[in-house]
C-alpha cells in the first residue's frame, strides 16, 4: 500500500486587535500578526505517513511608524515531538512603492501557488546534517551564521555549494535556504509512526514565525526604478538619497512620503532602530544583521519585530488488518488534509 501524505496548511488573521501579537505603546508604532493552525488525522493500514507540510498564508500589518517600511523579513521555524527547533524557511520580500509606507499591509498568501510547492516540515530525507557540511569551503557563511541568519550568501549558492538536502530552498526566489525539521522514515526514525494495528499515535508539531520590518535601501530602489512600471520615476544611476526619496514619494500612494533619512546605503536595517526609546541593534551590523534569537527575545519590546507561535497535532491511525475482503483496486480514497484558518 502506498504511504500516505499529510499536508497541513497554516493561516492567520493579520490584524491589530485583541488576540493578535503586537508590540505597542499607548500611542505610536504598531504591528500585528496572528498565526493559527488546525489538527488533522491520517488513517491507513501501515500507521505511517510520508510527508508533513505547511503552506503559510497570512498578512503583516504596521501603522504609525516614523520611518518607511521597505522590506518585510520573515522566518518560519519548526519543532517536532519536542525535539530541536530548526529554521525551515526565510524570505525578505521587497515592497513595491504602492506597498511602502509608515503604515501598510503585506499579504503573504497563496504560498504554494506562488512557489510551486509547500514547505516541508517532515519527509523521508529528514533534517539536513548542518554540522556535516563543508563550511570551510563555503565562503558566504559559517554554520553558526547560516543557522542564526546573520550571514547566508544567496539561495543559489546554498543550493550549489552546500552538499545538503535543503527541501525548502527556492533559488529562483532567493528565499528558503533551509530543510525539514524531522524524518518520516519508518519506525523508529519517524516520530509519526504507529506500528500497532488498531492503535493511534499523536505527534505535536510546533511552529514559530518571526517577522522584522526593514528600511528600504539604495540597491532596492535603484532596481525598482530600473524596471517597469516605475522607469518613469527613475532619477538616474548617480542619484542622491534625496533624489531617490523624491522619486519614491512620487511613485507611492498620495499622502505617503519617503525621506532620504529612511533609506540605507548598504544592507537594510530594522525600522526605528533605537528610536523613541525602543531597543537599539547597532551592535548587529548597525541593525542590518540581527540573529534570530535576538529578534525573538526583543519582539515584545520593539514594534518592528513580531513573533507568533502555534502548534498542531498529527494523529496517525494504524487500521486493523483484515482478510477475505473485496478489493476495489489500487485507488487511494484518502485525501490530503488541507485547511487554513
Amino acid at each position: 500500500m502506498e504511504r500516505r501524505t499529510f499536508v497541513k496548511a497554516v493561516g492567520s488573521l493579520g490584524v491589530i486587535s485583541a488576540g493578535a501579537f503586537t508590540a505597542t505603546q499607548t500611542v505610536g508604532a504598531q504591528s500585528g500578526l496572528s498565526i493559527q493552525s488546525n489538527d488533522a488525522t491520517v488513517s491507513n493500514d501501515r500507521g505511517d505517513i510520508t510527508q508533513v507540510t505547511i503552506s503559510p498564508d497570512f498578512d503583516v500589518n504596521w501603522a504609525n511608524f516614523d520611518e518607511t517600511v521597505g522590506k518585510v523579513f520573515w522566518l518560519v521555524e519548526a519543532r517536532v515531538a519536542g525535539g530541536d527547533w530548526y529554521p525551515i524557511y526565510r524570505a525578505t520580500p521587497w515592497l513595491s512603492p504602492e506597498q511602502m509606507g509608515t503604515t501598510g499591509t503585506l499579504e503573504l498568501d497563496n504560498f504554494e501557488s506562488r512557489l510551486g510547492r509547500p514547505l516541508s516540515i517532515a519527509d523521508p530525507n529528514g533534517a539536513p546534517d548542518y554540522p556535516g557540511a563543508d563550511w570551510n569551503s563555503y565562503g558566504p557563511a559559517s554554520e553558526e551564521s547560516y543557522l542564526d541568519g546573520t550571514s547566508m550568501g544567496s539561495a543559489g549558492q546554498a543550493s550549489n555549494n552546500l552538499d545538503l538536502t535543503l527541501q525548502n530552498n527556492f533559488p529562483s526566489q532567493n528565499a528558503g535556504y533551509y530543510g525539514a525539521a524531522a524524518s518520516t522514515k519508518p519506525y523508529p526514525a519517524s516520530p509519526f509512526d504507529q506500528e500497532t494495528d488498531g492503535e493511534s499515535a499523536t505527534t505535536e508539531v510546533e511552529l514559530r514565525y518571526t517577522v522584522e520590518l526593514q528600511r528600504p535601501n539604495r540597491s532596492q530602489l535603484e532596481y525598482i526604478f530600473d524596471n517597469a512600471p516605475y522607469r518613469r520615476y527613475d532619477p538616474g544611476s548617480e542619484a542622491t538619497l534625496e533624489e531617490l526619496a523624491d522619486a519614491a514619494t512620487r511613485a507611492m500612494p498620495e499622502g505617503s512620503e519617503m525621506l532620504a533619512s529612511d533609506i540605507d546605503e548598504g544592507n537594510s536595517a530594522i525600522v526605528m532602530n533605537g528610536e523613541d526609546g525602543y531597543p537599539s541593534f547597532d551592535g548587529y551590523a548597525g541593525g542590518a544583521g540581527i540573529p534570530y534569537n535576538v529578534l525573538r527575545d526583543n519582539a515584545s519590546d520593539h514594534p518592528a519585530i513580531i513573533h507568533s507561535e502555534t502548534s498542531f497535532d498529527v494523529t496517525v491511525n494504524n487500521e486493523t488488518s483484515q482478510s477475505n475482503t473485496a478489493s476495489e483496486g489500487d485507488g487511494d480514497t484518502s485525501t490530503s488534509n488541507t485547511g487554513a484558518s
